[in-house]
């Protein structure tokens, strides 16, 4: 990017700069004659200087264009205008001094419509440069950058830039000419006066930028100070969890507070100066109006200069500080965005840049290019050597194992390889490309790296497994209208991509996946190779059915109701699923649930809710089950608050009554504990007797075993279920689905349709062996693929925080054998499995990746036997090199000796 702002303006927007400066010189000679026409109106038509001689009419719009005579005096006479009374001619002066004053007014809203839809287009422009410079950042800096300041920065930093930008050029030619046009017409009106007017404007013009230099001082202290509390409120916004772990949020609301204090210092010094300088520039403004009116009113009643005159001078005038204010405004901006633009373009100008995309796809790296790194030396930002001069080769495919301990160049040279470390003495290389300068075309053509720390973006669970494949540019689609054709010719001029990225930008035929319909079965294909399909499958068996379904699959799901509890039957787990019978307590199901006998679908119904609406109360207080399930709720909550005195916070006592908050419970106890001392226990508040019930609706018996349901309560609350069915306002019908045998219920989970009842609490794994099941008579109705697709749609959120540490990991890795890349890297990908998992799915990886080449770090401890190749390290050495068949490492002393130019020892070769 251009260093120099105004180099940068002028690049890539002449030709509308060019345009709207050809707007500003035609509006000049209309601007000229709404100066003159004032003087005009006094003179000739109020004053009758023209009906001087008694004449009873004159003639106006008597046009004659002529040239100077030292260009040949020629002249053409245009027309002869009319002849006119006084008070017609008053009128038609005034009518021309109105049109003119609407042109002039179309001038300016035609100058400022360019100039601010050319100041939006350059600031897309700059953002998206902004935003493609950041994208190069080599992997060292994006780990020393914050998120925050870079956003800060592209969104909030450049906006006064972007306002600028159609002021750079075309403000000061417009205000400027505008400016100049009126002071000359003030000197052809009255020398002096025009004198007098230029000296005041000469001293305010070099008076007030001087002092602005100080506003432009603390202007760039803001922007700074800014910048470093937004950076560091992101930062705490992302560590907020270890912080209210440690408990020292108190430390960092000071912190925070003591910028925003600095802050204040800042902007208010700042305010002080900006309004000290605007009350200097109208004390100056306003001395010019009052010599003109002494001196002016003084010459004009000695004769020397006549009130039409006076009139035409002051309106000019009064027409002049606006366009010198704005200048000087102009001078002011331009100071204060010269220095923005300079700051912001230098914290994206880095030394060093990750190659650009060529234009043209890059020629594909041979299957068999060998990987060669020679007299490797990696220090870092502290200047610790992490690898000291290391030299090996391995030659593709392979399975390549990088052992050693935590820390030392095990950990590196995966990096060097994905390319996260490129700032490296010595050469890493593929085949003929060195990998630190390789650009991401041509490294990611080959080379698939993933990290222990994965990186999921927003967007659903299925966008995250498909972003590796992205890869292929759609072709750029004719617009359909004239709106879609606009928006398209925007982007081109602010070279801006103009691809739609809701087309489809998956490379099938590049990753070996035969057009969209074929997608969702190579999405499970990667999910089984990384054992992550049974996590998926469950989160799809518990999402939303959704009212959006194909009746053919609808169709099939009711027959998969019954199939599947027919599949349970038979395989001798049928007492162990408690389906929905209307006349039936399910005893696996809450009491809300079955007084509700449906699924909410708002909130009124939902089960925090049911106990505070008024119909629901009206139908428990009908049926007697006030009382019941207060007491309910109160052996609840005296339940937990001896159980959890002293409880560890993994016991799972505190899973199982998960829905009696503990901080709720330290305000609801003592409330308790105060009504019984009082000696009314039954007497409680129409607020705490709500909460009561409220838990007491969400008590099922097998869960909480406190035995606290009867026959008597049961049948209580199968006649409140009937009643509310049969009672339930028409109007508020839709807020509930009851459960029905026939139908498919659209708010409750698919799960919950399939198996329509409840798995028995107590015994262990029968859950996994129902699903199990499930997934069964699923596959053989053409169900499976709809239940997986519905988990895929899962969003992921922000950073994957939707979904567990371990679901996190399976989307990356899953991702990657989507990809399928000629070279994976595995750098501590499966440390967050268990030993026997991690070694499972490396077994499967190595099946998928048949063929290619698989570089793992690996800990002394794991089984290695199905590597081709072991690389140990100590520290920063490389102390051996062993082949599969046990041949013998390489010494140190040998490889040493080996020469560390393009040679490369033949113990690193497999």
């Amino acid at each position: 990017m251009a260093g120099n702002f105004f180099r940068y303006v002028w690049r890539h927007s002449r030709r509308e700069q060019l345009i709207v400066l050809m707007f500003v010189l035609v509006s000049l000679p209309f601007y000229w004659w709404s100066l003159d026409v004032p003087k005009r109106i006094v003179n000739e038509a109020i004053q009758g200087d023209v009906f001087a001689h008694g004449e009873t009419s004159a003639r106006l719009f008597d046009i004659t264009l002529s040239l100077p005579d030292f260009l040949g005096g020629w002249s053409w006479h245009v027309t002869d205008g009319v002849m006119l009374a006084q008070v017609p001619y008053l009128f038609a002066l005034s009518m021309v001094f109105l049109v003119l004053t609407l042109i002039n007014g179309w001038f300016k809203y035609v100058i400022n419509i360019r100039k601010g839809v050319l100041g939006e287009r350059m600031l897309r422009r700059l953002r998206f440069e902004l935003f493609a410079l950041a994208m190069r950042f080599r992997p060292e800096d994006v780990r020393t950058t914050k998120s925050a300041e870079v956003t800060s920065m592209i969104k909030d930093e450049v906006e006064p830039i972007g306002g600028f930008f159609g002021e750079a050029f075309i403000t000061p030619a417009f205000l400027g000419t505008q400016a100049l046009t009126a002071m000359a017409f003030i000197l052809t009106q009255n020398l002096w006066l025009g004198t007098l007017a230029l000296a005041l404007i000469l001293v305010q013009g070099i008076v007030i930028p001087h002092l602005r230099r100080e506003q432009i001082r603390l202007g760039r202290m803001r922007q700074l100070e800014s910048r470093v509390l937004a950076g560091r409120i992101g930062e705490m916004v992302e560590a907020a969890p270890a912080l209210h772990v440690y408990g020292v949020t108190g430390y960092t609301a000071s912190e925070i507070g003591k910028r925003l204090g600095t802050l204040f210092d800042i902007r208010l010094r700042l305010y002080r100066r900006k309004f000290a300088v605007k009350y200097l520039n109208n004390l100056l403004a306003q001395l010019t109006p009052f010599i003109f009116y002494t001196l002016g009113g003084y010459l004009a009643l000695q004769g020397k200069l006549d009130i039409g005159q006076l009139v035409a001078v002051i309106a000019a005038y009064r027409d002049l500080p606006t366009p010198i204010k704005e200048l000087i405004d102009w001078d002011q901006q331009r100071a204060d965005v010269t220095v923005k633009y300079e700051q912001v373009v230098g914290a994206f100008s880095k030394e060093f840049l990750m190659p650009k995309e060529p234009a043209e796809p890059p020629a594909p790296i041979p299957a068999d290019a060998p990987i060669t790194l020679v007299g490797l030396r990696v220090v870092n930002g502290r200047g610790i050597v992490q690898v000291d001069r290391m030299s090996a080769a391995i030659a593709r495919p392979a399975r390549v194992a990088l052992v050693g301990p935590t820390g030392s160049a095990r950990d590196v040279i995966p990096k060097v390889l994905g390319r996260q470390v490129t700032d490296y003495q010595g050469s890493a290389t593929l085949g003929s490309h060195e990998i630190g300068t390789m650009n991401d075309a041509e490294a990611s053509s080959a080379l698939l790296y993933v990290s222990g720390e994965p990186y999921i973006m927003s967007g659903t669970i299925r966008d995250n497994l498909c972003l590796a494949l992205r890869r292929a540019t759609p072709p750029e689609e004719e617009p359909k209208d004239s709106w879609a054709r606009y928006w398209r010719d925007e982007a081109r001029m602010t070279e801006n991509p103009t691809v739609s990225p809701e087309a489809d930008w998956i490379d099938y035929r590049g990753f070996g996946i035969e057009g969209p319909e074929a997608l969702n079965a190579a999405i499970v294909a990667a999910l089984r190779v990384v054992r992550g399909y049974d996590d998926i499958f469950r989160v799809g068996m518990s999402s939303r059915l959704g009212d959006e379904l194909d009746p053919a699959v609808a169709a099939r799901l009711l027959e998969a109701r019954g199939a599947i509890l027919a599949r349970v039957e038979a395989k001798g787990m049928g007492g162990f699923v408690e389906t929905f019978m209307p006349d039936h307590f399910n005893t696996s199901a809450s009491i809300g649930v079955n007084l509700l006998f449906g699924v909410s679908i708002g909130s009124r119904f939902a089960p925090e809710n049911l106990a505070h609406d008024p119909f629901v109360r009206s139908i428990i207080a009908a049926e007697a089950l006030v009382g019941p399930l207060t007491a309910i709720g109160l052996k609840m909550v005296e339940t937990v608050a001896e159980a959890f005195q002293g409880l560890a916070a993994n016991n799972p006592l505190r899973e199982r009554y998960s829905f009696i908050d503990e901080a709720e419970l330290g305000e609801l106890w003592p409330q308790l504990q105060q009504t019984w001392q009082r000696g009314q226990r039954r007497q409680f508040s129409p607020e705490l007797r709500d909460k009561l019930i409220g838990y007491a609706l969400m008590y099922v018996e097998p869960q909480h075993r406190l035995n606290l349901i009867d026959d008597q309560l049961v049948a209580r609350v199968l006649r409140a279920r009937a009643s509310f069915r049969e009672f339930l306002p028409a109007a508020d019908a839709d807020q509930i689905e009851f459960y029905d045998p026939g139908r498919l219920m659209p708010s409750a989970s698919i799960r919950d349709n399939l198996l329509f009842g409840r798995i028995r609490y107590g015994k262990v794994h029968m859950r996994e062996k129902i699903v199990a099941a499930a997934a069964q008579v699923l596959d053989e109705l053409d169900l499976e693929t709809f239940v997986v697709s519905r988990g895929l749609d899962q969003e992921a959120g922000p950073g994957g925080r939707l979904l567990s540490p371990q679901q996190r990991v399976t989307v990356q890795l899953a991702r990657a054998m989507l990809r399928r890349p000629d070279i994976l890297i595995l750098d501590g990908a499966l440390s967050s499995f268990g030993a026997g998992e991690a070694h499972m799915i490396m077994e499967n990886i190595f099946a998928a990746m048949s063929g290619k080449t698989v570089i793992a770090t690996q800990s002394n401890d794991d089984e290695l036997g199905a590597f081709d190749m072991v690389m140990t390290f100590e520290g920063a050495k490389l102390t051996g090199i062993e082949r599969k068949g046990g041949a013998e490492a390489a010494s140190p002393e040998e490889r040493e000796s080996a020469p560390q130019a393009a040679s490369v020892p033949k113990e690193a070769v497999k």
